[in-house]
């Protein structure tokens, strides 16, 4: 699961500007104690500048501008109450006086009432149109009332009244950020950092709009900076973190975490990210560590819960994974991810009544949201009757799941439907073959006319699927017979032909653990009259020029399904080939699908649709299943193999 960058840092009230008042006749004894105090308060001495000024009251009861500084240095001390009272009596006294008004304004704002605080600001600024600081804090209010676009408008005029305000283009930043204005708050950044060169703040700020930007390199240099001027800047070593996650340099963004949650000992999610970060490495014990003492420090992180119930999963503890994903949901009702990470373990468990219902929240996910189809065509929500009715199935995951899912297709024909299915492109050719009566429209053709429309993976559910009730008619799907005869021609002669491909696509967070090595292979390459035809694609071809001793791998030359339409190649050779062997690909799809001899090698805990503790799957009666023994252990799984194989050919 990937990180939610840090919130921007929240911009901080400007500190109190009080504005000398002088008095007069008696008021006058007290002036001493006054500058006294405003002398103090410039050594930080507060506490004795506080005395100082209760000096100057006590001499002079009637002293604006003795009451306004005391609240001043009662804010320095954070004792916003009291600082309240005292500017609130200072306003009283001098009811003309913008920085009371200012200073109250500010009071409020720390103490959270930023209504009021508003209120404050603007009868400053009724009082001085160009008191910039009540501008800018009036900005400060309105932002944190979440009226950012309003809050601009305070911020522009306080730049105008002091264009080298630097806090002011980096406030003005934070409002941007949050109206989603990424480039235009990154130029905000930029001027603020121009200004204030060694302001770790403003160049915090430019990482965070830069990462919003997905510029994540960019982002990790200016949090780099940030913390060159300032190295305990927490929220710089966790963001700097998150640009690293980003950018796949996994080992280094847990180092970065780690350092936020050791200068900031209860910043709960700098524990999180570290179980983000541990979950990708496959480290899940640690990762659990960190989720739990995450839910410690936050006992409402639902979140936490949601990920504590992955490694959960990961580790086999499969009650304990579902309790905390109720736990997540319960404290988040309508969390989507606690409910699609749940749906994956109850349809992994079988579970497939309940597994159905919750794999719809799949929708929510932010990544999946914007691919949602919007149609003016009714849902079909799996009640309604179809016979003499056109339905559009349309592909919604990646190219294995569309082949595994293809199956419905002929099953809603049955029904007595009109089915279109819209298919990738790429594999569009290869299901025209699908058995059974249906149109296949390529994605981005133009669309028939159609009553209901239904997402692929949306259909076992709609359609009742259990267990017990899998449609595993095999084979759905055929190859072309012209390619047949082509590859079969192509194919070395003689021993045993096997099939095999090792890597998916290593950017998907979805392969994380599911490809092996193609050296892993070898016990299988060793074995007398076996010959290994390679039937990979784009990704791990490098790894062909550097095989283990005693191991080859056939190659079937550049040709092998290098046109516009996949597995067309594919399809044909695996229908000359003994047995197919690979990794949690699409292959292994394709062949379960062509009912071809397939064994598929899978990481511990695989993907729902392998299901748990088993060595058969029921979407594929054609398949055997080799799981890993322990997370990461490719060796065993591929000698086991290579056993079997032994066994059967001595039968």
């Amino acid at each position: 699961m990937r990180p939610v960058p840090d919130d921007l840092s929240e911009p901080q009230a400007c500190p109190p500007a009080p504005r000398r008042v002088a008095g007069s006749g008696e008021a006058m004894a007290a002036t001493s104690y006054i500058d006294r105090g405003k002398e103090l308060q410039n050594l930080g001495r507060h506490e004795e500048a506080l005395e100082s000024y209760d000096q100057a009251i006590a001499l002079d009861p009637g002293s604006a501008a003795a009451f306004n500084d005391r609240g001043t240095v009662l804010q320095y001390l954070q004792r916003y109450g009291e600082a309240l009272a005292s500017h609130d009596r200072a306003a009283e006294l001098r009811p003309d006086d913008a920085s009371a008004y200012y200073n109250q304004g500010t009071a409020l704002l720390n103490l959270g009432r930023h209504e009021e605080a508003l209120a404050r600001y603007d009868r400053a600024i009724s009082l001085d149109p160009l008191y910039a600081d009540a501008h800018m804090n009036r900005g400060l209010a309105l932002q944190r009332l979440q009226r950012y676009e309003e809050s601009l408008s305070n911020y522009d005029t306080a730049i105008s009244l002091n264009p080298g305000w630097a806090d002011a283009y980096n406030d003005r930043g934070a409002a941007l950020q949050k109206l989603q204005r990424h480039e235009e708050a990154l130029a905000s950044y930029d001027k603020a950092a121009m200004l204030k060169p060694g302001c770790a703040d403003a160049c915090f700020n430019q990482g965070n709009a830069l990462l919003a930007l997905q510029r994540c390199a960019e982002a990790l240099t200016h949090y780099d900076r940030a913390i060159s001027l300032e190295p305990h800047h927490v929220d710089a070593h966790f963001n700097r973190g998150n640009a690293l996650l980003n950018l796949h340099l996994i080992s280094e963004a847990l180092a970065s975490y780690e350092r936020a949650a050791a200068l900031r000992p209860h910043y709960a999610d700098a524990f999180y990210n570290q179980g983000v970060a541990l979950m990708s490495l496959e480290r899940y014990a640690e990762a659990l560590s960190r989720f739990d003492r995450a839910i410690s420090l936050k006992p409402d992180h639902s979140s936490a819960y949601t990920n504590r119930g992955n490694a959960l999963r990961n580790l086999q503890r499969y009650e304990e994974a579902r309790a905390s994903y109720d736990r997540s949901i319960t404290l988040q009702p309508g969390n989507a991810r606690a409910c699609f990470c749940k749906a994956q373990l109850e349809l992994g468990l079988g579970n497939f009544q309940s597994g159905w219902p919750l794999y719809e929240s799949r929708w929510e996910l932010e990544e999946v949201h914007p691919h949602r189809r919007n149609f003016p065509q009714a849902s079909w929500l799996g009640s309604e009757p179809i016979e003499g009715k056109t339905i559009l199935l349309h592909s919604e995951q990646g190219l294995g799941d569309t082949i595994q899912f293809s199956r419905y297709v002929p099953l809603l024909a049955e029904r007595g439907a009109e089915v279109v299915f819209e298919a990738p492109r790429s594999i569009a050719r290869l299901l025209a073959g699908l058995t059974g009566s249906a149109t296949i429209i390529a994605s981005g053709e133009r669309l028939p006319a159609f009553d209901f429309h239904c997402p692929l993976l949306s259909a076992p559910g709609l359609m009742g699927t259990t267990v017990e009730t899998i449609p595993a008619r095999v084979p759905y799907l055929a190859a072309e017979a012209k390619f047949i005869a082509h590859w079969r021609e192509r194919l070395p002669d003689g021993g045993i032909r096997i099939g095999i491909t090792w890597q998916g696509n290593p950017l998907g967070a979805i392969d994380r653990g599911r490809s092996a090595p193609l050296a892993s292979f070898a016990p299988l390459a060793r074995l007398p009259g076996v010959r290994l035809v390679s039937l990979q694609k784009h990704h791990g071809l490098d790894q062909l020029d550097r095989l283990p001793a005693g191991m080859a791998v056939e190659t079937l030359g550049p040709n092998f399904d290098s046109g516009p339409d996949a597995f067309v190649d594919a399809a044909a050779v695996i229908m000359s080939l003994d047995l197919v062997i690979s990794t949690d690909t699409a292959i292994v799809h394709l062949a379960g699908a062509l009912d071809r001899p397939v064994w598929v090698a899978l990481k511990a805990v695989p993907h729902w649709a392998w299901m748990m503790d088993r060595d058969d799957s029921p979407w594929y009666p054609s398949a055997r299943l080799f799981r890993q023994a322990s997370d990461g252990d490719w060796r065993d799984v591929f000698e086991r193999m290579a056993a079997r194989l032994t066994s059967l050919r001595q039968r």
